[in-house]
């Protein structure tokens, strides 16, 4: 066995033998190594032991030592107390004793609250004049006051003694209201121009010249009346 018997040369056969010494080697040697080297990793993990707990500490307050207190010399700050301003009282308004005070809105006018006056624009008419007469209307009361000084509440008349011979109403076609404000002394005055004609209420006599003379002017607004004046025609 030792001797190899063959027709190729000694070298070769011993080359076969060694190959095959060599593989039966290995196929012994490597389970034998992957099961040393598997147990070792096993016992290696098992032996390590698992790390040791660290005690958790528990926390502690921390302690400031305290500062020393600060003295100051500083004075100590004063306050001044505020200053108060008494306040100003405006004495009431008083109505002196048997006066009062007039209304925020104006009344109407009676007839005691006014002065009714009649005159003429000219001391002396002819006879062939147109005269135009005149009515003065005043507030002599203390308050504003409103009055109707409308056609409707004038009329004018001249008289011959006590007979009638002219009146600014007789056929007054365009009566109308006209309302007026009057102050504490204001005076309004209202004006008609006369024809010189008479007239009558139911405008039915013909109508006939004044003669020259001394005639009576009487005036009225509503039922306020004036003392009579006299007209002069020449």
């Amino acid at each position: 066995m030792l001797h190899p018997v063959g027709s190729l040369p000694p070298r070769v056969y011993w080359k076969r033998r060694l190959l095959g010494i060599a593989v039966v080697l290995l196929l012994a040697v490597v389970p034998f190594l992957l099961f040393s080297g598997r147990g070792a990793s096993e016992a290696s993990v098992a032996e390590i032991p698992p790390p040791p707990r660290v005690p958790t500490a528990t926390p502690q307050l921390e302690l400031i030592p305290a500062q020393p207190l600060q003295t100051s010399t500083a004075a100590p700050t004063t306050t001044t107390p505020p200053v108060t301003t008494p306040p100003v009282t405006t004495p009431p308004v008083t109505t002196p004793p048997g006066t009062t005070a007039p209304p925020a809105t104006p009344v109407l006018c009676t007839d005691e609250m006014l002065a009714v006056t009649a005159g003429a624009e000219q001391p002396q008419y002819s006879v062939q004049d147109k005269p135009t007469l005149l009515m003065m209307v005043k507030n002599v009361s203390a308050q504003p006051c409103v009055r109707d000084v409308g056609t409707t509440q004038q009329e004018w008349g001249l008289f011959d003694g006590d007979v009638r011979l002219w009146g600014s109403n007789d056929c007054l076609y365009q009566p109308g209201r006209k309302l007026q404000t009057l102050q504490p002394g204001q005076q309004v005055t209202l004006r008609v121009e006369w024809t010189g004609l008479t007239s009558d209420p139911d405008c039915a006599e013909p109508r006939r010249r004044f003669a020259p003379g001394e005639y009576r002017l009487s005036v009225r607004l509503g039922t306020a009346k004036d003392p009579d004046a006299t007209l002069i025609l020449r």
